[in-house]
């Protein structure tokens, strides 16, 4: 049979898929029996959630939503229901081994980095601080330690320098999505799953981003403080700064002249949705800012040519 080709007479394997990735499981939808969805509980902020949601709906497709204590209440439903396998991208909890243990074939966790390096979370992010030039995207199966379960396939994605943290997110799982169609093809006409261990000598682990790891340091170079703002433009929070006490979200900015300064955080020059603020060792350009205003706040604020950021 030709590679890519489905089996007509092959059954999709029955699957769970855990996660808020709306584009994992259509591609998910396309080559398996899903069972079920497990996505995060609702909080009112998390978008992907309704898209789960919404895509699940008309095609039938339970979606249970969870707290991490309420999800061993399912360990029952998931037994009874003669999985092959449990797809993970992106969900919210640790998947105590009592669930990741059902499936016949395991189950198999999507993840933005080339492991062993960059296990951890936020690693998209992490990447393109850290100044990569390329990441990847893995599929490996779960063990009880996270990310270090061996390795069925995975791909390298290269950074490009103009590259925020939504472009690459968005390359990186069209990639994750063609690996698991083709995983799942095979599967499905019988093929077994390769795996190979993780060298755990050449592993990278980075910790959750907190809100306050966004914070400008304008005495650091304008490609470190470039790279931190294109890491967590929209839809993630924003590199920041302050000004008059005021909170400066930073949502694009690019390299400007490269030259040694001794007023760091200085405004050059400034004009409408423009700004250009000395760094270290030269000058990044800011091209699309927003003002943090309390509720109740009338004050407007205007930059000027010699204003500091603190």
């Amino acid at each position: 049979m030709a590679t890519g080709l489905i089996n007509m007479s092959a059954l999709p394997p029955r699957v769970a898929f855990f996660g808020n990735n709306c584009k994992v499981l259509e591609c998910l939808s396309s080559v398996s029996d899903i069972i079920a969805v497990f996505t995060r509980p609702d909080d009112g902020r998390d978008k992907n959630v309704t898209m789960v949601k919404d895509y699940s709906s008309p095609l039938g497709i339970p979606v249970f939503q969870p707290t991490k204590k309420e999800l061993f209440s399912y360990t029952d439903f998931l037994q009874k229901a003669d999985l092959d396998l449990i797809i993970v991208c992106g969900y919210k909890f640790i998947i105590p081994k009592e669930i990741f243990l059902i499936p016949g074939s395991g189950t198999i966790n999507i993840h933005p980095s080339m492991l062993p390096r960059y296990r951890g979370q936020h690693v998209i992010n992490w990447a393109i601080i850290n100044g990569e030039t390329e990441t990847g995207v893995t599929l490996h199966f779960m063990d009880e330690t996270l990310d270090t379960g061996d390795i069925i396939v995975q791909k390298a994605v290269p950074i490009d320098f103009e590259d925020s943290a939504n472009d690459l997110h968005d390359r990186i799982y069209e990639e994750a999505c063609c690996l698991l169609r083709q995983l799942l093809i095979d599967f499905s006409n019988g093929k077994r799953l390769e795996r190979k261990s993780q060298v755990s000598l050449n592993a990278t682990f980075f910790k959750p981003r907190k809100p306050e790891d966004g914070l400008i340091e304008w005495d650091k170079s304008s490609l470190e403080i470039y790279n931190l703002i294109r890491a967590l433009s929209k839809p993630w929070p924003g590199a920041y700064t302050y000004f008059k006490g005021y909170k400066v979200v930073i949502w694009k900015a690019h390299l400007g002249e490269h030259k040694n300064a001794t007023d760091h955080g200085k405004v050059i020059n400034a004009s409408d949705g423009y700004l250009q603020v000395s760094t270290y060792d030269g000058q990044i350009i800011i091209t699309d800012h927003e003002i943090v205003y309390e509720k109740d706040t009338t004050e407007v604020l205007k930059f000027k040519k010699g204003d500091f950021f603190q």
